[in-house]
């Protein structure tokens, strides 16, 4: 009994530990406007784009293009130092949060995507000529979405090496 009871003291003591010294997933750069996703090793933009990073959230609205629009916004806003792109459909997926759905609330994290706009959001990943993978962050539900019709877009950049 008494072995037991150590025994189980210590398992305590060891759950107490990691979870104290557990990193959150998500970490937020110095100037606030990105955001690395410890589970991916990806850099996200906080705000959809049209938005931008103010302080403590994203302001302004988001700016509502077909696919090939966001992917031409994506490629204009990519350098040399931060290649920008719009993210797969795994990668814009791994950050939906699903969740019940609750009215005026987007499905994501929104301490790290703070004022996210409920809506679809493009990815570069194709279903052919007319159609690419979209995910929504109103019901936190994914699918395709013809490649004329709007959507927001959210950059992704991999991690510098």
């Amino acid at each position: 009994m008494h072995l037991f009871s150590k025994m189980s003291l210590t398992l305590l003591i060891g759950a107490a530990t990691f979870h104290a010294g557990a990193q959150e997933r998500y970490k937020p750069w110095a100037d606030g406007d990105e955001i690395a996703d410890s589970r991916t090793g990806l850099i996200w933009r906080r705000c959809a784009e049209g938005m931008i990073w103010k302080k403590t959230t994203c302001t302004g609205k988001a700016t509502f293009a077909n696919q090939a629009q966001a992917a031409a916004m994506a490629k204009a806003q990519a350098t040399s130092a931060k290649e920008w792109r719009l993210p797969t459909f795994k990668e814009l997926n791994s950050i939906l949060a699903v969740r019940e759905i609750d009215l005026g609330k987007a499905a994501i994290d929104p301490k790290a995507f703070p004022a996210t706009p409920i809506s679809r959001y493009w990815t570069s990943t194709s279903l052919g000529p007319s159609y690419y993978m979209v995910v929504g962050f109103g019901e936190g539900h994914s699918g395709e979405g013809e490649r004329n019709s709007p959507g927001a877009s959210r950059l992704v950049r991999n991690a510098n090496p």
